[in-house]
């Protein structure tokens, strides 16, 4: 199974930084059809068909781990710029 690791800085409050992983983990639901649950109030569950992982939030980071099903294989790289480009936004300070 391929695999996304991804990991972004950030300097936010934990609950903004909650608000904006539920809004990435709503956007996941609508494109990819994963559900998401949170586990604790720092981990973030997503599984779909074809997907399966966690977002986790630390004090200063969000690191993203997702498997991909063989049928998503061949989108791991656009699939990796997305969220690459969605952590960038949610962890900016603003």
């Amino acid at each position: 199974m391929p695999k996304i690791n991804l990991s972004r800085n950030h300097s936010l409050e934990p609950a903004v930084i909650k608000e904006r992983i539920t809004t990435l983990g709503a956007k996941l639901q609508e494109k990819y059809q994963a559900k998401t649950s949170w586990a604790d109030d720092r981990t973030l569950n997503v599984k779909g068909t074809g997907v399966e992982g966690k977002l986790v939030i630390s004090d200063n980071k969000v690191d993203v781990n997702l498997d991909l099903g063989f049928m998503l294989t061949p989108l791991k790289g656009k699939i990796e710029e997305t969220l690459g480009k969605e952590l960038e936004k949610l962890t900016a300070a603003s």
